[in-house]
């Protein structure tokens, strides 16, 4: 039968010391980064915009509570064109010589069963998290950020064994703060490093949430750009309790690549 007391996949001490360790990392590389630029000239006075699509092969792994059915999501990110039915991604940003105003949207429509044992669980997720952000660059190559993410969920499970079949469905909303940083290192004229980490959530939304990411960038010319590198983010949500229980404890990690357009 499906289990009415939901477990964690990964327990919350652990996440949480995962999201420490992740976080801690990037501070030491922005700090290592932030030293080698101290002396770089900032730009123009002037506000420069970039808007860039990009897609995530997303891994995904956690556990996901709708109305009492617990279900694994574990998704290796080399078969998740196999259930994504819809995606779309992109960033748009606006930034001076200290100032940053930035969003991001991504949104994903996907499906995905699993067998155990003698049972089959189905699993339908439509996710949308959109996040605007300020910043105020404190050097030439580190910019401090604070904001709040939008997250948007429906979650459909459907239960079938020997002995019952059951569905459930469910959709929730909430808000995260969240505050982080970014490190911009020049690699030469045309090359570029960028590491980003943030942290959010608090109890306002979600338990815990965090970001973290590291990319490469080529400026192929003045207006384009192309980028790759990893990503990895992390929700931990929980609401109701009992045959109400909705939980969902998700990480979500993978390869990006985008391509930027300055103007």
């Amino acid at each position: 039968m499906p289990r009415q007391q939901p477990r964690r996949l990964v327990p919350a001490n652990r996440r949480h010391r995962l999201a420490k360790g992740v976080l801690g990392l990037l501070a030491a590389i922005a700090m290592t980064l932030a030293g080698s630029q101290a002396s770089a000239q900032a730009g123009s006075d002037g506000w420069e915009f970039t808007l860039a699509p990009y897609v995530i092969a997303a891994a995904m792994d956690g556990t996901t509570v709708v109305k009492g059915i617990e279900a694994d999501v574990d998704i290796p990110f080399d078969t998740i064109l196999e259930n994504l039915d819809m995606t779309f991604m992109g960033h748009f940003d606006m930034q001076n010589e200290r100032w940053l105003l930035s969003s991001d949207l991504i949104y994903m429509d996907l499906e995905a069963s699993s067998e155990p044992a003698d049972r089959t669980t189905t699993a339908t997720m439509q996710e949308t998290l959109f996040e605007v952000a300020g910043g105020y660059r404190v050097t030439p190559a580190v910019t401090l950020l604070a904001g709040a993410r939008y997250v948007d969920l429906g979650v459909g499970l459907s239960y079938a064994g020997p002995s019952l079949e059951r569905d459930a469905d469910a959709s929730k909303s909430w808000v995260d703060p969240f505050v982080g940083a970014h490190v911009t290192a020049a690699l030469g004229d045309r090359w570029w490093l960028g590491v980003h980490g943030d942290v959010g959530g608090f109890g306002v939304g979600s338990e815990l949430a965090w970001q973290a990411y590291a990319n490469v960038g080529f400026r192929a010319s003045d207006l384009v750009s192309v980028v790759a590198g990893y990503r990895a983010f992390d929700v931990d949500y929980e609401d109701g309790s009992g045959a109400d229980a909705f939980r969902y404890d998700v990480l979500t990690s993978g390869p990006q690549i985008g391509v930027t357009f300055r103007f």
